[in-house]
Formats: structure tokens, sequence, C-alpha cells
């Protein structure tokens, strides 16, 4: 592997977050410079830089069910230019569910992307309860004893420049049993009521627009 030919792309709009940290550790193995996706303006010079890549590997967070539309954008334009010449392409993608099927859909939409623009998609990979990390470092991962050696090791298959199997992350990543869920479930209604309530909220306000649906259907009556 060239690491002078490494591009590492982050496609979330935060430079500290859950997907950069994810770049960095990637990062001190492989070598290459990380570009923040910009969220404004032309996104030519991005593509242009993923046209002399020789590997390319893309971190984001999953927003729904995939990755932000910024990336999209850039994949759209990327496909537009076109120039590619079997550039290697890994993916990463992290969500608040532990379920990873919920956020496997974007390393499909970078596997579509290369196989319509001559690159070569090497595998990715997904990481659930990744949100909660908020940057800290892959070991603080409630799930650390199996998410670390598979994450260092899908790093060795970007080294090696083979392709990294699905059956990595999801043999780390077990689907949590009924009683973990539960406890899950209360835990995350529990952060988003004390957040709720720490913006100066009430979270057991009516619903805006079902309290405006109300209102307009009152004054609409008069």
């Amino acid at each position: 592997m060239n690491k002078s030919n490494i591009m590492l792309i982050c496609a979330s709009p935060r430079h500290k977050g859950t997907s950069a940290m994810l770049l960095e550790r990637v990062q001190v193995v492989t070598g290459g410079k990380i570009f923040f996706l910009p969220q404004r303006g032309s996104l030519d010079e991005l593509v242009l830089a993923m046209q002399k890549a020789g590997t390319i590997i893309i971190s984001g967070p999953c927003y729904i069910n995939t990755y932000p539309a910024r990336l999209i954008e850039l994949l759209e334009l990327a496909s537009i230019k076109g120039n590619f010449s079997g550039q290697k392409l890994y993916g990463i993608i992290n969500g608040g569910m532990p379920y990873i099927h919920t956020h496997q859909h974007g390393l499909i939409c970078l596997k579509l992307f290369a196989e319509q623009n001559h690159l070569s998609w090497q595998g990715g990979f997904v990481l659930g309860i990744g949100a909660m990390l908020d940057g800290k470092p892959l070991e603080k991962h409630m799930n650390r004893k199996r998410i670390v050696p598979a994450f260092d090791k899908f790093i060795r298959n970007i080294v090696e420049g083979v392709q990294s199997p699905n059956s990595l992350y999801e043999e780390a990543q077990p689907p949590p049993g009924k009683l973990t869920t539960r406890i899950f479930t209360k835990f995350l209604t529990f952060l988003v009521v004390n957040n709720l309530k720490k913006y100066g909220h009430d979270p057991e306000a009516p619903n805006y627009y079902l309290r405006k649906q109300e209102e307009d259907k009152i004054n609409g009556s008069h």
C-alpha cells in the first residue's frame, strides 16, 4: 500500500465526532490526509482528489438509514465527472442503534457507486451504538472487547489492500436480547427526556404540529 496515495473522507459535519475519530484511528496506521466534507460550496476539488487517490476511505454517521445527504451529493457529482480507474474504496458508517442492519444501507450505497464508476469496492465496517461515543476512543464502546479487535482487523485489511468481509463486523455485534433491548430503550428515553429539559423544553407538552392542527380547526370553525 502506498501511504501517500490514501484519501480519507469524513462525511460528518462534526470534526471531533465519532466518524472523525474512526478515521483518525485508521490514519495512524495507513497514513494519508483526512478531507472533511464541506457542507456548502463546490465539491469539485474533492472529486478531483478522489480521482487521483489510489485508496479512498469514507467515514460518516448514519442519519436516516444512510449517510448524510451531502455525501450522496458528492457521490452523484463524482459519478457525473467519472475518470475513475480501479481505485479501492472502503466505507465506515456509525449510528446510534445497536442493530447493524439499520445502518448497512450506507455501505450498499458506496458499493453501488463503486460498481457503476469503475472503482473496486473493498468492503466496510458498520459500528452500532457509535453515537454514544461522541468522539471518544473506540475503547470506550460498550462492546469494546469485540469491537476493538474487529475494527483493528478492518484497518489491517486496508493496509494489505484486501477485501474486508461483512462477517467481520457482523460477528462482533450480535443483536441484543429482549432484556437488553428493554433496558436500552428506557436508557435512551431517559437521555432524550433529560436533553429536552436541559434546553428548556417540556417533554410532556402536546405535539406542536397536532396542537397547531387543533388550533386551525377551532379558528376555522368560527
